[in-house]
């Protein structure tokens, strides 16, 4: 399972507490809960991604949406946003093996992601990684020329060493060119990008390394080089042992010897 991160540690003070730091904490130890919510219900959210549990990820966006507003405007809404992509691709996957049941569709998820993006960006137009979710969820196949460009160049503008944006403008580019020398050079600048990102912080989304070794080790898969995908697609476990994808992936270059 996916660590997550720990609540940060509370302040000890010796002797007389001056009264308006009394007064003050009550507000701050609350926003750090509600911080601190957040990012479980993100955690949960990476980890019913990488299983493949539709059920549990409508259920976490259910929380989140009941959850009060964090102290960090658009934040919650930049998460939903999030989990709605997710569960996107999830339900791809699910009706294209006949899986899918009710009235749960790709393209409603994928409408929603859009919603509550947008919803973010109410609040806050420079969070970059917003515009970048409101780019990938701007069609019902979550990718290639279904992409809006707009949104994705204002994100790539405002933060373009975030590794998140640069991971959702690489799968923007579709599947179709994956082998190709320019998009193997690339996705090996995006996974370096995230091995050199500093730590996060609570309030700040961490979402995104995993899914970067297994683009890359798709990209050596199709390109024959099974050593460099296994490789790859064993750092991506190491990340998230539960991670399904990556570990039919890993199937494959077994039977591709």
């Amino acid at each position: 399972m996916i660590a997550r991160r720990s609540r940060p540690g509370m302040f000890r003070v010796n002797g007389c507490i001056p009264v308006v730091f009394v007064l003050l904490l009550p507000a701050g130890a609350h926003a750090q809960d509600a911080l601190s919510e957040l990012d479980d219900a993100a955690a949960r959210m990476q980890y019913a991604y990488y299983t493949d549990d539709i059920r549990t990820l409508e259920d976490v966006l259910a929380t989140v949406a009941s959850m009060e507003e964090p102290p960090v405007p658009g934040l919650k809404d930049y998460f939903s946003a999030y989990g709605q992509w997710k569960l996107a691709q999830l339900y791809a996957d699910a009706q294209a093996s006949g899986k899918l049941t009710g009235r749960s569709t790709p393209a409603k998820a994928a409408q929603e992601c859009q919603r509550q993006a947008k919803a973010a960006l109410a609040k806050d137009g420079r969070l970059a990684e917003a515009h970048a979710l409101q780019a990938i969820c701007s069609g019902t196949t979550l990718g290639t020329a279904d992409c809006s460009a707009k949104p994705l160049r204002t994100a790539m503008e405002l933060e373009p060493q975030n590794p998140r944006i640069g991971l959702i403008e690489l799968l923007c580019a579709g599947s179709k060119d994956l082998a190709n020398s320019n998009t193997l050079q690339r996705a090996r600048a995006l996974v370096s990008a995230f091995e050199n990102a500093p730590p996060s912080r609570p309030g700040k989304p961490d979402w995104g390394h995993a899914e970067a070794l297994v683009l890359l080790g798709q990209i050596y898969l199709q390109r024959g080089d099974l050593v460099a995908a296994r490789n790859t697609i064993e750092r991506a476990l190491v990340l998230a042992p539960d991670y399904r994808k990556a570990q039919e992936l890993l199937q494959a270059t077994a039977r591709s010897k």
